[in-house]
């Protein structure tokens, strides 16, 4: 009898458990969404002809300027070539991580409300303009997602200014920070 018992207790366990984890996603199989999606700015210095410690990158997954010379924590870096052009540089185009990438598109930031699943530059540099708007795609990552595994972040950025004597690009930029969400508007995202 306490066998019984004890093998109803195992089944009792194990079936709390899935109802937990059944209830604690949503119909697209991602966590309830924790962060609001907020717009904001960032100016990050050219990989060339700036201080080394200088943020030349930003890192998608955590919506935040980040040095180069300190890891490979970032999505995409920003420099001026010696033809005097902007570009943004995927990571897997400076031989880091293939899985984050960018994407250019002719929508302004305003209409840009998803970010698309692929079509991801993610080895070589794209060149950028003034108010020229691309998509990115971070790298997977298990940051802030410990339940559902290693999985991309996405955002939204806009060129506000591209400084050439003083080398630095200027970005407005919404991340959507929750894990696997796609939705790149004010506000918390719903999927």
């Amino acid at each position: 009898m306490k066998r019984n018992v004890a093998i109803l207790s195992i089944q009792t366990a194990v079936a709390c458990v899935f109802a937990v984890a059944a209830t604690a996603c949503d119909d697209t199989g991602l966590i309830p969404a924790s962060l609001p999606n907020e717009i904001d700015t960032v100016t990050l210095y050219a990989l060339r002809g700036t201080p080394i410690p200088a943020k030349s990158a930003f890192d998608i997954a955590y919506g935040l300027a980040a040095r180069t010379d300190e890891g490979d924590a970032f999505d995409f870096a920003f420099d001026i070539d010696s033809l005097d052009t902007a570009v943004i540089i995927p990571a897997g185009a400076l031989g880091l991580t293939p899985q984050a990438g960018l994407q250019l598109t002719d929508k302004s930031f305003e209409e840009v409300k998803e970010a698309p699943y692929d079509d991801y530059v993610v080895d070589s540099a794209l060149v950028v303009s003034l108010d020229d708007v691309f998509i990115g795609r971070s790298r997977n990552t298990a940051g802030n997602c410990y339940y559902l595994g290693s999985l991309p972040r996405y955002g939204k950025f806009r060129v506000l200014e591209i400084d050439r004597p003083n080398r630095t690009l200027t970005l407005e930029f919404l991340v959507n920070s929750n894990c696997g969400y796609r939705k790149l508007e004010p506000g918390f995202p719903t999927s």
